[in-house]
């Protein structure tokens, strides 16, 4: 060894070695860790189980106090039931529910809510009120005072007689805005903005104002609403005022606008549209949706006048239309759309939307009989006779087509 000791490293020097370099590496990491690592993990996830949206998985439904209202019936002052818009608690429940939410009930003064009187109940209204569980908190709804804004991820105000008890409620305000600045979604359907109109956010800007908005328009009110004489307002026109920027579609049709993280609706037919929006902004897929002969209907006549023949037949062929079609329904109105009771916009499509009409219902005579007096009146004679003719095959003995005929010899 020439008096020097070996240089050379052996099996269990290195053991040795790794053994001590493991120790002071494990002991510089384990202080890295408690330093800076454990505090950054506690961190993140402090911010992720505080923050509502991505913590939370509840909704708010509100709904009206009101029992009683005025209203006019048969050109008599009167009152009738207040309440909320059944369908449209039902509705977004029900998919709020299937999306994977638990709901809570509010009304502006909590307690005792009721909805309005129904005439014809859908199976899902019936399931829902006959759910004891589900009446029980309608019966006894919490208050805005009970409600801690950081637990939800979205509050959604349902329509009915709202328009006395949404608007100024100082509480619900507040809350609909600390819901909205904690990054939550609001939503609203039919007569439901009106919870919205006095919405104030922390920097002193209204929610609503300069935002694309919809509600029950005054057309839509002048149509069906017995009350609207006695409104406080009317809300299409009290949401213009207020800045917000007023997105009107035809009565009845399905109309969901999305600004942001604010979602209104024009009617009831909408509220499948408002509740799936939502959904889809706080991250989920919403369920499959139901439909039924009033819904389907409705769509038909919307899909023939905003999207043309070929895309009406496209969603005709994706159901069951054989029994979703209402004939009654679609044929009054393609006929009272033509003649300008839905606006401007299906009275302008009367035309093609008539013809949709007449062949998914052949040997309408009514139908022909509109056909008829359109080509009429816009100067083509000889489709106006085409049209006429075909209707009194089907009907010689009606009053209005023999009227018409006799105008169109003379």
């Amino acid at each position: 060894m020439n008096g020097h000791e070996s240089e050379s490293i052996h099996s269990d020097d290195v053991s040795i070695f790794s053994s001590h370099i493991s120790n002071e590496i494990l002991n510089q990491t384990e202080n890295l860790m408690k330093q800076y690592v454990f505090p950054f993990i506690l961190f993140i996830t402090s911010l992720l189980y505080s923050s509502p949206v991505a913590a939370q998985e509840q909704i708010l439904i509100v709904v009206t106090n009101n029992t009683v209202v005025q209203a006019t019936i048969d050109g008599k002052d009167s009152t009738i039931a207040g309440g909320y818009t059944l369908s449209e608690v039902t509705q977004a429940f029900d998919v709020f529910i299937k999306s994977g939410f638990t709901v809570d009930f509010m009304s502006p003064h909590g307690g005792m809510t009721q909805y309005e009187p129904e005439e014809k109940l859908s199976d899902l209204d019936k399931a829902f009120i006959n759910n004891p569980e589900i009446m029980a908190q309608l019966k006894n709804t919490l208050s805005p005072k009970q409600i801690n804004a950081s637990e939800y991820n979205a509050i959604y105000f349902a329509g009915g007689k709202t328009l006395w008890d949404f608007p100024n409620n100082n509480e619900l305000a507040s809350l609909t805005a600390s819901i909205y600045e904690q990054g939550g979604v609001v939503g609203a359907i039919c007569h439901g903005p009106g919870a919205l109109l006095n919405v104030t956010l922390s920097n002193g800007d209204r929610l609503i104002e300069g935002k694309n908005i919809s509600s029950f328009t005054n057309l839509e009110e002048q149509l069906f609403s017995k009350a609207a004489e006695f409104y406080p307002f009317m809300l299409q026109d009290e949401l213009t005022r207020l800045g917000a920027t007023y997105q009107e579609a035809p009565p009845l049709f399905d109309q969901s606008v999305v600004d942001g993280r604010l979602v209104t609706g024009q009617n009831p037919l909408s509220t499948y549209s408002v509740a799936e929006d939502m959904i889809v902004l706080m991250g989920k897929t919403p369920p499959q949706r139901p439909w039924d002969q009033l819904s389907f209907t409705v769509s038909v006549v919307q899909n023939a006048v905003q999207h043309g023949k070929t895309k009406t037949y496209q969603f005709i062929d994706s159901h069951d239309s054989d029994s979703l079609l209402d004939e009654r329904l679609l044929a009054e109105l393609s006929i009272y759309g033509s003649r300008g009771y839905m606006g401007k916009e299906v009275q302008n499509k009367g035309i093609p939307l008539l013809e949709i009409a007449s062949e998914l219902i052949p040997n309408n005579p009514q139908i022909l009989e509109e056909l008829a007096r359109i080509h009429y009146k816009n100067g083509d004679i000889k489709q106006a006779e085409q049209y006429l003719s075909e209707s009194l095959q089907i009907d010689p003995d009606s009053e209005t087509a023999n009227e018409l005929k006799n105008e169109m010899e003379q």
